[in-house]
C-alpha cells in the first residue's frame, strides 16, 4: 500500500464547492466517470489537502464537482504502479460552465483528450438547458383553482404532440416552443435543436438531463426515471405572490433535438394533480423517432 495526498491550491473560483476525489476501481465500483468505474476517496475543500491509502496498481484519480457535472467538469490523473507515495497538485480553473478542478503538470495526451472532451460539453451547457428561470416566473400572476372541465384536447407544435384537458388554452412565452395554461395547470415544451452547440447530439438523454439540473443550480431537484423518461422534480416558491409550485421536467431526445417538457402546478395540489400529469406526459409523442 502507499499514500497519495491532493492539495488544492486556495482559489475563488468553485470556492464555495467541495470537490470530489475518486480513484479508478472496477471492484468496487461507487460512480462511472468517463467511463471508468470508481469508488470516492473523499472530498476536497478550497486551499486544503487530503491524503488517501491506496494501492500499489496503476490506476486514474478523479476530482470532480458533482455526480450530475462530472461529464463536463472533472479531470484525472494517471497515476503509475508502484508502491511510492505521490501528492498531486491543482486548483479550480474559472470557467462559466462549471469551474473544473484542474491537475498541475498533467499533459498525457490521454489526459488532454479528456479535458477537450468534457469542455466541449462544458460549452454545450453555456447553449443548452438553462432554461427554467422563466417558467418559474410565469405563474406568479395565476389563481391555482380548479379546472373546468376533464374532456380531452389535443395539442401539436413543432413535431411535438401532448393530449391535455379543454380547459387548457394555448400561449406563448418568450424562450419557450410551446406554453399550454389552465387555471390550475401550465406546460412549458422546449426544443434545443443540436444546431445550437456543436457536439450536443452525442449526448445522451440522460447526460443533457443532468445538465440542464446543474446549469440551472437545482442543488435540491430529485432525479426521476418516469416509466423509462429521465426527469426530475423541484418545487420554487414564487416570490410575487408566496405562492409554492411543483415543477416535473421530462426530458427527450429526438432524432435532430432535445426536448425539455415541464409541468408546473402548485404544490400544495400536488396530491390531486399529480395523477393528471401523468396521464398527460404519458400522452407526450413526436415526428421524429426517440433515440436513447
Amino acid at each position: 500500500m502507499r499514500y497519495l495526498t491532493v492539495k488544492r491550491e486556495k482559489r475563488y473560483a468553485g470556492s464555495l464547492s467541495k470537490m470530489k476525489v475518486y480513484i479508478e476501481d472496477p471492484a468496487a465500483n461507487e460512480l462511472t466517470i468517463s467511463g471508468t468505474p470508481c469508488r470516492k476517496l473523499g472530498v476536497l475543500k478550497n486551499g486544503a489537502e487530503e491524503t488517501f491509502r491506496i494501492g500499489d496498481g496503476a490506476a486514474k484519480v478523479f476530482v470532480i464537482a458533482g455526480k450530475l457535472s462530472r461529464s463536463y467538469c472533472s479531470d484525472f490523473y494517471q497515476l503509475p504502479e508502484g508502491s511510492e507515495n505521490i501528492t498531486l497538485t491543482g486548483r479550480n480553473r474559472f470557467d462559466l460552465a462549471g469551474n473544473a478542478f484542474r491537475f498541475d503538470n498533467n499533459e498525457s495526451p490521454e489526459a488532454a483528450e479528456n479535458r477537450k472532451r468534457t469542455e466541449k460539453r462544458g460549452r454545450v451547457v453555456m447553449l443548452l438547458a438553462a432554461v427554467l428561470g422563466v417558467a418559474i416566473g410565469f405563474l406568479a400572476g395565476s389563481a391555482i383553482t380548479k379546472s373546468c372541465s376533464d374532456s380531452t384536447r389535443h395539442f401539436s407544435s413543432k413535431g411535438m404532440d401532448i393530449t391535455l384537458t379543454r380547459a387548457f388554452r394555448e400561449t406563448t412565452e418568450a424562450g419557450f416552443t410551446a406554453v399550454y395554461e389552465s387555471n390550475d395547470a401550465a406546460v412549458f415544451a422546449l426544443k434545443e435543436p443540436f444546431s445550437l452547440a456543436e457536439g450536443a447530439e452525442k449526448l445522451t438523454v440522460e447526460e443533457y438531463r443532468d445538465l440542464t439540473v446543474t446549469s440551472n443550480g437545482l442543488t435540491n431537484a430529485e432525479i426521476k426515471d418516469y416509466d423509462g423518461v429521465p426527469g426530475f422534480e423541484y418545487v420554487r416558491t414564487n416570490s410575487q405572490n408566496g405562492e409554492t409550485y411543483r415543477y416535473r421536467a421530462y426530458c427527450y431526445k429526438v432524432a435532430d433535438a432535445f426536448w425539455l417538457v415541464q409541468f408546473a402546478f402548485a404544490d400544495k395540489d400536488t396530491q390531486k394533480l399529480a395523477p393528471k400529469v401523468d396521464e398527460w406526459a404519458a400522452s407526450i409523442s413526436f415526428s421524429e423517432a426517440r433515440q436513447p
